[in-house]
């Protein structure tokens, strides 16, 4: 009797530890990234698990509920940030976690996509209250370039909504158009804004080289077409004159309507506004 009664608690005693294993041994459910991703209410896909093909659903998903915001600039682009997996580069270097570009008031910032599936948004990080606030745009294949003009002073991050545990951020310095650019340095830059501006013919502007050096300007159109030409030498350091006699290509005069110069020389590359009055 009592040898029955044992081999019984044995027999109890191992069936409990089968169970118990099997229940531990049992691999936790994982939703399908898809689903997930579909949640319009979250701000990103499931990091951990999230395919390229959740990535494609979760950005199908998510703009099908959230329009995007932000206008296109039509000008030439004073910088450009390549977008990728999982990166804004705007200085060549993937080394550099947080890239950052300087621009004037009025010029414009160009997002070039490259590959994978992300988002455009200004704001630190997806628990920025005012995140998209801005601009929010897709980056995609179908969506490859974004760009966009600044029209006030200051200092905007902005981030990829699934990816900003990533560090997939960037940011943009935007300051005033009087005097020489404070972020190229002494001595570089445009000096003086194009003027008279608005004008009815040409335009006049000042610039310094803070070493001797290649210098280029050229006049663009609203729509990124050149129409001028204005200077293509090599120049001394020190400050220097440009100027547009306003024509298209040196003929026939240019309409109304916005343009932008575009100067470059070593160590600088910055663009102003110009408008030209009926």
């Amino acid at each position: 009797m009592r040898l029955r009664l044992v081999v019984t608690v044995v027999a109890a005693v191992a069936m409990l530890s089968s169970v118990a294993f099997l229940v531990l041994a049992r691999p936790a459910r994982v939703a399908d990234p898809a689903a997930r991703g579909s949640d319009h209410s979250a701000h990103g896909p499931d990091h951990a698990t999230m395919t390229e093909a959740g990535m494609e659903e979760w950005a199908r998903a998510w703009w099908a509920s959230h329009p995007p915001v932000g206008m296109q600039s039509a000008g030439p682009p004073a910088a450009t940030f390549r977008v990728g997996s999982f990166f804004f580069d705007n200085d060549d270097n993937l080394a550099t976690q947080v890239d950052t570009a300087r621009i004037t008031v009025g010029e414009s910032v160009l997002w070039q996509w490259v590959d994978g599936v992300h988002t455009i948004t200004s704001g630190i990080d997806n628990n920025d209250k005012d995140a998209g606030a801005l601009f929010d745009q897709p980056s995609a294949s179908g969506a490859q370039q974004f760009n966009f003009a600044f029209t006030t002073t200051g200092t905007f991050p902005f981030f990829c909504r699934p990816h900003d545990f990533l560090q997939m951020k960037g940011i943009v310095i935007v300051s005033s158009t009087t005097g020489v650019d404070p972020h190229a340095g002494p001595g570089i830059g445009f000096t003086s804004a194009p003027a008279p501006n608005p004008a009815r013919t040409g335009v006049t502007f000042g610039f310094a080289l803070r070493e001797a050096g290649w210098a280029r300007a050229e006049v663009f159109d609203a729509g990124g077409r050149r129409v001028a030409l204005v200077l293509d030498r090599d120049l001394a350091a020190g400050p220097h004159v440009g100027a547009w006699d306003g024509r298209v290509n040196g003929r026939v005069k240019a309409g109304p309507g916005l343009y932008y110069v575009r100067l470059r020389i070593p160590g600088y590359s910055a663009s102003r506004a110009i408008v030209i009055a009926r």
